[in-house]
């Protein structure tokens, strides 16, 4: 079992949805966890108005965020509420997850489904005979997978507008129907599908 680097990547441009809590951000935020859970654990997460020279930071800590959770936007807001930012135009940030997921989830491969078992890493999946959805064995549980370390990403390319005649909205949607799937023959885990828009 592996983690994919751009399992890694994910994560951190995840943060632009953390924007979502900003005074005058409007937000959505969507998931389809297909039963799923996908948790990712945010440490700090900085914004800049000068293209990633200089960075402000609006959160640092440790928030545990299951991004197939339905309440997964209003968690990602209340990450930043309360934070008065100057006006102007922001248009990068810099995210960081701790080095550790945890993924619950399964995959059919030829008749046998693979699941999580409450392993880490490679230790990760049991199998089941036939194509259960979900499994129905007792040891169906989230498993964690290692990220090699603490992991920050730069997304650059942002144009988000803070003053008070705007009202900027950064919408997230994010899609964790395949996180677990068939690679090869074998389970692994990728990236949910993230969509951010703003307007």
């Amino acid at each position: 079992m592996r983690v994919p680097a751009g399992l890694r990547g994910l994560f951190l441009v995840w943060g632009v949805g953390l924007l979502l809590g900003l005074p005058r951000v409007a937000a959505a935020a969507t998931g389809d966890g297909g039963g799923q859970v996908y948790k990712v654990t945010i440490t700090t997460i900085e914004i800049s108005d000068d293209g990633g020279s200089t960075f402000t930071t609006i959160f640092s800590g440790s928030q545990e965020i299951d991004v197939a959770a339905v309440d997964a936007g209003a968690i990602a807001a209340g990450l930043v509420s309360g934070v008065d930012l100057a006006d102007g135009t922001y248009n990068a940030i810099r995210a960081t997850v701790a080095d550790t997921i945890q993924v619950k989830g399964y995959v059919n491969i030829s008749g046998t489904t693979h699941y999580t078992d409450g392993g880490t890493d490679a230790a990760a999946f049991s199998q089941a005979a036939g194509n259960d959805n979900p499994p129905s064995d007792s040891t169906f549980a989230e498993s964690t997978f290692g990220l090699g370390g603490p992991q920050s990403q730069t997304t650059t390319g942002l144009s988000i507008v803070m003053s008070p005649e705007t009202s900027p909205v950064v919408t997230v949607a994010f899609n964790t129907a395949d996180v677990v799937f068939n690679d090869g023959g074998n389970p692994s885990v990728r990236a949910p599908t993230v969509t951010i828009t703003t307007r």
